[in-house]
C-alpha cells in the first residue's frame, strides 16, 4: 500500500497561516498589555514586558507570544524567502524560542517551589 502525499499548500494558504499567526500574536499582546493575568497563570519577575516598563503578563502568555513570533518569522522566511532588516530571521527565531523556553522553565521551577512550600 502506497501512501499518498498531500498537496503542497498554495500561496493563499500560506498567507492565511501568516495572518492567523499575526492574529494570535495580537491577542496575546493585548492580554499582556491589559495587565490582567489569567486565573491559571501568574506573574514571573523579570519578564521582558515588565523590564520594558509595562505590567508583565502571565508567564505562559508571554512564553506563547515569543513562540508565536518565532514561528511567524520562520514561516514567512520559509515561504517567501524574505529577510528582515537587522538580525537574521533564524537568529531572531532562536532568540524568541529561547526566551519562550526560559519562561516555561522559570514558571515550572516557581510552581514547583510553591508546591513544595505548601506541603511543609
Amino acid at each position: 500500500m502506497q501512501e499518498q502525499r498531500s498537496q503542497r499548500p498554495t500561496p493563499e494558504q500560506w498567507e492565511d497561516v501568516v495572518i492567523m499567526l499575526m492574529e494570535v500574536q495580537a491577542t496575546l499582546a493585548a492580554s499582556i498589555d491589559s495587565g490582567v493575568v489569567e486565573d491559571h497563570d501568574h506573574h514571573v519577575l523579570g519578564l521582558p514586558s515588565g523590564l520594558a516598563g509595562a505590567t508583565p503578563g502571565g508567564a505562559r502568555i508571554e512564553a506563547a507570544l515569543h513562540a508565536v513570533v518565532a514561528v511567524r518569522h520562520l514561516v514567512q522566511q520559509a515561504v517567501h524567502g524574505t529577510e528582515l532588516p537587522g538580525t537574521p530571521i533564524l537568529e531572531r527565531a532562536q532568540r524568541y524560542l529561547a526566551i519562550s523556553g526560559g519562561y516555561v522553565a522559570t514558571t515550572r521551577e516557581t510552581e514547583l517551589h510553591q508546591r513544595i512550600g505548601h506541603h511543609r
